[in-house]
């Protein structure tokens, strides 16, 4: 039988296939093939009336997320809260790397727009202006959710932010499902964790990955390689002085001009040189 995980909980990993749901677990021999299913996953497994199935095999992945841990992912959906809690753009911007270095479709969630619009506008510049497809939501106010939803018709979606951002509640809305909605700390004000585990969850032909928050994201390529996964560079680098111009401390270049210019938004450009100093010292030690 042939199946997706739509669920990892305690070892055991849930299959649909053909819309009935299989409770499986992993073959012994696949922790010593260093074989690890994870949600997203298009699998071979084994089951027989009234007992546990088998994973047998897993499929090539076309892709993988390591924050949240997902794999086949079509369009990985960055959600920004605009407050409550305070959203990380520093965060934000590693999410984005990550995807755009799998080759996933990214697109952009403004949320909670209601509580601040001012900020919202700020953020839908930014993100609009390095060229993603941003959407300026509140979970709260249907209406905003109907450009979105359609968006995502057909495609399988993972929701990245941080505790409390919204994603439970975006699920929700754009399946008509009840999701089990996180909230912000009275004292921290930041997220508090509610999803515990990665679920994918389906409904009017859309996949959803339902995944715990996450405050931090490490990135494993090299810093030199940095700069292409930033797309809104592409069309300024090409003025650079150096064909290999880092866009760092190389003098006439097309990236910094445009960054002074309004082009590149400075946010963007003052995330990537820190990503940079940081990569660069890790591949030092």
């Amino acid at each position: 039988m042939k199946g997706k995980i739509v669920k990892l909980t305690g070892g055991y990993y849930y299959i649909n296939c053909e819309d009935k749901i299989y409770e499986t677990r992993a073959r012994g021999n696949f922790r010593h093939q260093k074989i690890d299913p994870i949600v997203g996953d298009i699998v071979e497994f084994k089951y027989e009336e009234n007992s546990l199935g088998y994973i047998e095999k897993v499929y090539p992945r076309k892709n993988m997320l390591t924050r949240p841990k997902v794999s086949n992912v079509d369009t990985a959906l960055i959600v920004i809260p605009v407050r409550d809690p305070e959203y990380n753009l520093m965060l934000i911007d590693k999410t984005i790397i990550q995807a755009e270095y799998e080759g996933i479709e990214i697109a952009v969630v403004i949320n909670k727009v209601d509580l601040d619009e001012e900020e919202s506008k700020k953020l839908f510049d930014i993100y609009t202006k390095s060229g993603f497809k941003t959407f300026m939501i509140s979970a709260t106010i249907k209406d905003t959710l109907i450009d979105l939803k359609q968006f995502l018709k057909g495609k399988t979606v993972a929701l990245c932010g941080v505790s409390a951002a919204g994603k439970s509640s975006i699920t929700s809305q754009i399946l008509d499902k009840n999701v089990e909605i996180g909230r912000v700390s009275d004292k921290t004000r930041r997220g508090k964790h509610t999803t515990r585990h990665v679920e994918l969850l389906y409904s009017n032909d859309i996949y959803i990955f339902d995944t715990p928050g996450f405050s931090s994201i490490n990135l494993d390529i090299d810093y030199e390689d940095l700069k292409n996964y930033f797309r809104e560079f592409k069309e300024y680098q090409k003025f650079c002085k150096f064909n290999n111009c880092n866009h760092i401390n190389e003098p006439k270049c097309g990236v910094k001009k445009a960054v002074l210019e309004g082009n590149i938004p400075k946010t963007r450009y003052e995330n990537y040189t820190q990503i940079f100093e940081d990569l660069k010292k890790k591949g030092e030690y």
